[in-house]
């Protein structure tokens, strides 16, 4: 997905020198509970953002879950900096990997303590951003529909592909009636083994990433997320307003945000 420009040229591949980073989660106007968790460690230059299912089940829970199960796996078997290299972008990737697997190894474990069947208990959507010590790239990743945008010389693009069945159904050729864009075919917990989508990302200066639960996109049109990152405020008051607009626009869900921006 490419979304319209507000400029056309491509900008020079300059390494970037500095990252800024920004979050922020907030309910809703419809819901009585927050199930989105989010977590941004500078020093480890790691971002996630989870969106919980389940309700009284404990959606939230499951969230918050993945989040330390992911940030403790990574943080424990990152790579040193003189190690990061020969590790190389194959070995960070399987450490998210494993970090993923781990965290629905986890969450599956507290649905059988508490006797829920499979597909029927607690679960979340994942959504990371990873830069490796001394590492120029990035490792992305996701389970479920929550996304990764790049906005690059005005254009936003979507980096992640959802697990839902709408996107199975777009992804089809839109053959029958349109499902509910809610179904989501790919979360942890709800499964004994889950895979994530793992891939590698090259940020260049000027580059601003948006991690969101679809309480934001499902209810914000792109023109209007363009606009709003696109005027470069601090990131923090770029995701106040990201989450005003989601409220702006119905509010039905609980929308979280987190910005980075290479400088």
């Amino acid at each position: 997905m490419t979304a319209r420009s507000a400029n056309p040229a491509i900008p020079p591949l300059v390494e970037p020198t500095s990252v800024q980073f920004a979050g922020l989660t907030d309910v809703g106007r419809v819901r009585s509970q927050n199930e989105d968790s989010f977590q941004i460690d500078s020093e480890l230059g790691l971002v996630l953002v989870a969106d919980g299912m389940g309700g009284h089940v404990g959606g939230d829970i499951a969230s918050r879950t993945a989040i330390e199960a992911v940030n403790d796996f990574i943080l424990e078997y990152e790579p040193m900096p003189d190690e990061a290299e020969l590790a190389g972008t194959e070995g960070s990737m399987e450490i998210v990997r494993t970090a993923v697997h781990r965290a629905n190894q986890r969450i599956a474990a507290l649905n059988h303590e508490r006797g829920l069947p499979e597909n029927r208990g607690m679960g979340t959507t994942i959504v990371g951003f990873w830069l490796p010590s001394d590492l120029s790239h990035a490792i992305v990743f996701h389970v479920g529909d929550s996304r990764l945008y790049r906005l690059r010389n005005g254009h936003l693009d979507q980096i992640t592909h959802d697990h839902s069945l709408y996107q199975a159904w777009v992804d089809g050729g839109h053959r029958g009636e349109p499902p509910n864009r809610n179904i989501i075919m790919r979360a942890l917990g709800v499964m004994e083994d889950v895979e994530a989508d793992v891939a590698v990302e090259e940020p260049r200066a000027g580059d601003l990433y948006l991690l969101c639960s679809d309480g934001l996109n499902g209810m914000v049109p792109d023109d209007t997320i363009i606009d709003i990152l696109i005027e470069q405020a601090p990131l923090d008051e770029a995701c106040r307003k990201l989450v005003e607009a989601a409220n702006a626009f119905g509010g039905r869900d609980n929308v979280t945000v987190a910005l980075i921006r290479f400088d």
